[in-house]
């Protein structure tokens, strides 16, 4: 089943990516050096590498995740997924589709993005297709790159000479169908388990770059008129006129059910988007004191992360606008000093630095419901592994300063702060990858995913579970 899912996806990639023409005999070693702000780098001409340059493009991935992406080990102890099996996997196929004379850079990127798939959003993992590369550069804007050196980086990297090589000629209008692609990839990913991805069902985009079938962002509606509210909000993503029509709508939804005895926030699915959606939104007008969650941040002492220096903790959307500490130490320090009930303390042999961070002060946002809290009465959320990046900050948060009680199951992960871009060597081809380790006060990390107060019940899902509750008043 999974070598059959994966083959499919491969047979997407070839549709949308340029066939395989002529190999070359042998490798081509003419190459231009190009001094650039990164170093040198060695640009080769189209269509000249040979099946060794592929071979040592993965086995250059694997060296810089093994150095520098520190929840590599969280992929195969929380998710069941081996990246070094997968690179084992993608060679077989490399040296596969060269001794069946269809071995080229696309086939090569298909290869890549099939293979590694599993591995995607552990850390917001990923490798480029050309489509995502190109949707990158034309929204850099959003994430405010002028703003943060540590993005103004990766901008300035993705146009370099090496990424240019690859992708300035595979732009989205080379596609000849898109329609007909977005459908097959529907079809497709429909079938797919979530062991293989977990957020295959929230957002197609996140993996394949194309449009998400159309679903209203949010639900509010009472279960139980006078007692039961019901608020589901699929992302956190939305921006400007969108994002204050649905804040209008919620705090409307607030006020109507002001008085009932419980809410149910449905979190499951949401793969993220802001941090601000759920604070700004749902959990500040909703306190009545100031909160403030604790966590701590920890990093490999790799090339591709030292390139990033201080800018690394910067105060941006990307580090879940959490408040890091530069005042760094080796972990062994770290760890002397605090007490971690729930440390994963493999992880930490491949891990150098830690510092303290923090949400910062949480303060309640009432003035829009008198001063007053908006809802009187108990909050509950849902929640399932299909919840990250965004939304599994919102799961650990609430978790931690006992915002809601959780049912379901346990979040998805996919945070580790800002995002290291590096580039493959001899194709140019780019991954990115989160920086950092982040752990709760007790040192387990998020992207091992918040446990919820409990789990569904056996037969029921999580609204089913909770109505169970309440119905019992045994919470």
């Amino acid at each position: 089943m999974k070598r059959t899912l994966y083959a499919l996806v491969a047979l997407i990639l070839t549709l949308i990516l340029t066939a395989c023409g002529e190999q070359p005999e042998r490798i081509n070693e003419r190459y231009t050096l190009v001094e650039t702000d990164f170093g040198v780098q060695r640009i080769f001409p189209p269509n000249a590498l040979g099946v060794e340059y592929f071979l040592e493009d993965i086995d250059y991935m694997m060296y810089i995740l093994e150095n520098n992406f520190a929840l590599l080990e969280v992929a195969y102890w929380a998710r069941n997924v081996d990246a070094r099996a997968l690179a084992d996997n993608a060679r077989a196929d490399v040296i596969a589709a060269y001794e069946y004379g269809d071995l080229c850079e696309d086939r090569f990127l298909a290869i890549l993005w099939t293979n590694f798939f599993p591995l995607f959003n552990t850390g917001h993992f990923t490798i480029f297709n050309p489509i995502a590369y190109h949707n990158m550069i034309n929204n850099f804007h959003i994430w405010g790159f002028e703003r943060y050196p540590a993005l103004e980086i990766n901008y300035r990297l993705l146009h370099t000479p090496l990424a240019l090589r690859f992708y300035e000629s595979r732009v989205h209008d080379r596609l000849q169908d898109v329609d007909a692609y977005r459908s097959i990839v529907h079809e497709v990913v429909e079938g797919m388990e979530d062991t293989y991805n977990r957020f295959i069902p929230g957002r197609l985009h996140t993996f394949m770059d194309c449009e998400q079938v159309p679903r209203e962002n949010i639900i509010a509606k009472s279960i139980e008129e006078g007692q039961i509210g019901y608020l589901s909000v699929n992302s956190f993503a939305p921006t400007g006129a969108e994002l204050s029509a649905e804040e209008t709508k919620i705090f409307n939804f607030f006020r109507e059910i002001r008085d009932y005895g419980h809410l149910i926030l449905d979190f499951r699915g949401n793969t993220g988007g802001t941090p601000y959606y759920f604070l700004n939104i749902i959990m500040r007008p909703n306190i009545a004191s100031m909160v403030e969650v604790n966590s701590f941040h920890f990093f490999m002492d790799g090339s591709y992360i030292r390139r990033y220096g201080d800018y690394k903790f910067s105060n941006t959307i990307a580090n879940g606008n959490l408040r890091i500490a530069t005042d760094y130490r080796p972990i062994s320090e770290v760890l002397a000093e605090h007490d971690f009930t729930e440390l994963h303390l493999p992880d930490f042999n491949r891990l150098h630095y830690g510092t303290t961070s923090s949400t910062g002060r949480i303060q309640p946002l009432t003035s829009h419901f008198g001063g007053e809290v908006a809802f009187l009465g108990k909050i509950w959320m849902l929640t399932d592994n299909g919840m990250g990046s965004a939304a599994q900050l919102a799961a650990w948060i609430s978790m931690e300063s006992n915002f809601a009680t959780h049912v379901g199951e346990t979040t998805g992960g996919n945070f580790g702060g800002l995002r290291a871009i590096a580039l493959l060597p001899h194709t140019g081809i780019a991954i990115h990858f989160d920086m950092f380790y982040v752990t709760d006060s007790r040192g387990r990390p998020l992207e091992a995913g918040t446990i919820p107060h409990y789990f569904n019940r056996p037969g029921m899902d999580a609204l089913e579970t909770t109505l169970a509750l309440i119905a019992e008043g045994e919470y």
